[in-house]
């Protein structure tokens, strides 16, 4: 049996070739009955003759199956599919989107995860700003949900079972004079994070501090995490509209390339 390399060393055009047999493997995982040639040739914009090139290598080592005129993934795709969900390291795969966005940035960024136990959010990745005036939390360090931008942010796309849970018996603590303690606004507030798909909190939590959050979605489309960016409130007012589609592109390609919706 060949090996991967092989396979696409066999299917001319290099990367345009490699990206091509991506796009097929993730097209069918997608329709788990499987397709014919000719839909497949429409979705991925490929002439037949040229996607039999892929396709018949492919079939000859495993990685699709063909039942009739159907092209369905093969057990040496799930194999491969087993072996990456094993290696599946969220701090490790997106920090250098983190790095990337806070070099670009020089503001502090942060990945945030939920504890379903605490009903608390913790930071599982940080990286401090330079500047002299900055935005500083530590690793492992916890905050409540419903007055921080991360926390909203994971609030927001659980389940409804578990935000109406939360929403019922969450104490919500006045922290500064700008925190909500009104649980109907926080709702209102949650359906707004999933419109938008980030949260921008201006000292909720601590005066002067600001933070903007947007979700990293796992493969199932559950949200797995927060991107969150701070900064004293001033400077993240200053460049508000930037620092906010810097945090949702940082997301985006944190989630494999998927934006919230």
């Amino acid at each position: 049996m060949t090996g991967d390399s092989e396979i696409l060393e066999r299917d001319s055009g290099g990367p345009r070739a490699m990206g091509r047999v991506l796009a097929l493997l993730e097209l069918l995982a997608g329709t788990p009955v499987g397709l014919p040639l000719a839909e497949i040739s429409v979705a991925l914009g490929v002439p037949k003759s040229t996607l039999l090139n892929s396709l018949r290598p492919l079939v000859s080592d495993d990685f699709l199956v063909v039942e009739g005129a159907l092209y369905r993934l093969g057990p040496r795709a799930f194999r491969l599919a087993a072996t990456i969900g094993s290696a599946y390291d969220l701090p490790r795969l997106v920090r250098g989107y983190l790095r990337a966005l806070a070099d670009t940035t020089q503001e502090s960024v942060n990945l945030a995860v939920l504890d379903h136990q605490t009903h608390r959010f913790v930071y599982i990745d940080v990286l401090e700003s330079p500047r002299p005036v900055r935005y500083t939390v530590r690793l492992g360090m916890s905050g409540p949900l419903y007055s921080t931008a991360a926390g909203r942010v994971l609030l927001a796309y659980q389940s409804t079972d578990y935000q109406n849970d939360y929403i019922a018996k969450a104490k919500l603590t006045p922290l500064t004079a700008r925190t909500n303690t009104d649980r109907e606004v926080l709702r209102s507030q949650l359906e707004e994070v999933r419109r938008k798909g980030f949260w921008v909190s201006l000292g909720e939590s601590v005066e002067d501090s600001a933070a903007v959050a947007a979700p990293v979605f796992g493969p199932d489309g559950a949200v797995l995490a927060a991107v969150s960016l701070g900064a004293p409130s001033d400077r993240l007012l200053a460049n508000q509209d930037a620092l906010v589609a810097a945090v949702v592109k940082t997301a985006a390609h944190a989630s494999g390339g998927v934006a919230a919706a």
